[in-house]
């Protein structure tokens, strides 16, 4: 594939086998750069440190996500703090994971919600029904193979499925018009 009238685009993720590293292995073919944030332990595939100043806002972000999420982050805090940074430097949120009952299963369900209490744009494949989500308007809707933008977290599960692989391959071949 020629490279080349591709303009550049920026994956955030943590980096953490299944969906992160699935998102950035896909990308590569691309010429995607990846960014996998880490704080204070690096993680085995995190290349972007993040600074003080953005893990204290992180905190902020998983404080007021936990308002909705009700859930217990202290023993996390350093890799759900990260995650801010995925939805910060992204313009839109592309997951791979598993709705049950209206929420997002999972480590998965931090950066959707911070993503979703910024108003980003949010889109997740559902590994269970093998469709597209959308959330607009206060709830999650059916919606066709969303198009990347520029700067996005490409983030998930880390128990992907074949669905879930070929729905990153999909996004990516709407995007840039590949087969």
């Amino acid at each position: 594939m020629d490279k080349s009238n591709i303009p550049n685009y920026v994956h955030h993720s943590g980096g953490a086998v299944g969906a992160d590293l699935e998102w950035a292995r896909q990308g590569a073919r691309y010429g995607i750069v990846s960014r996998h944030y880490w704080h204070r332990r690096r993680t085995p595939f995190g290349n972007t440190e993040i600074s003080q100043e953005d893990f204290v806002e992180g905190v902020h972000h998983v404080l007021q996500a936990n308002g909705t999420l009700c859930r217990r982050p202290e023993r996390h805090l350093d890799l759900l703090a990260r995650n801010w940074c995925q939805v910060k430097y992204s313009e839109a949120v592309f997951a791979i994971g598993r709705m049950r009952q209206g929420r997002v299963e999972g480590g998965t369900a931090w950066a959707v919600q911070m993503a979703i209490d910024v108003a980003k744009p949010v889109y997740l494949f559902d590994q269970e029904s093998e469709r597209w989500l959308g959330y607009a308007d206060g709830t999650w809707r059916p919606c066709s193979t969303p198009v990347l933008t520029r700067s996005f977290a490409g983030i998930g599960s880390r128990q992907i499925t074949p669905a879930g692989l070929r729905a990153i391959g999909e996004v990516y071949g709407k995007t840039f018009g590949a087969r």
